[in-house]
């Protein structure tokens, strides 16, 4: 097996046609490298990366509470094809942006949830 020790990353690329994406990197000796993966393989990573970066916050440091929180740049709520429920796409300021489809009634819970957590300064969770 080759182990590449990305110590940077630098850029990525997608295929003219769609069907593959390159991540470059720089190793720990400066030299380049990339990991070329097929574009099905886009959704899995997405889906794997926010757990990644929790375990290995929380194992660095020690504490189990410890995850990413990111400032809200932007919000916006558009309608969906799928009766019922809307987009919420939420972005911060540098660009990283995740669109939800959310159902419309768990909007209004949502609102008069976060009413309450910011009485109590507490948190709420819907599962």
């Amino acid at each position: 097996m080759t182990v590449i020790r990305g110590a940077q990353l630098t850029t990525f690329d997608v295929a003219p046609d769609g069907q593959s994406v390159s991540i470059h990197v720089t190793d720990d000796q400066g030299a380049p490298g990339t990991l070329t993966l097929p574009s099905d393989c886009l959704h899995a990573l997405m889906m794997t990366l926010p757990e990644m970066v929790r375990r290995s916050l929380q194992a660095r440091f020690c504490n189990p509470s410890m995850r990413v929180v990111y400032p809200l740049g932007s919000w916006n709520l558009e309608r969906s094809v799928v009766p019922g429920s809307v987009i919420v796409t939420l972005s911060t300021e540098d660009g990283f942006s995740v669109s939800f489809g959310v159902p419309a009634l768990e909007l209004l819970r949502m609102s008069a949830l976060s009413a309450s957590a910011g009485a109590d300064g507490g948190g709420i969770s819907a599962n």
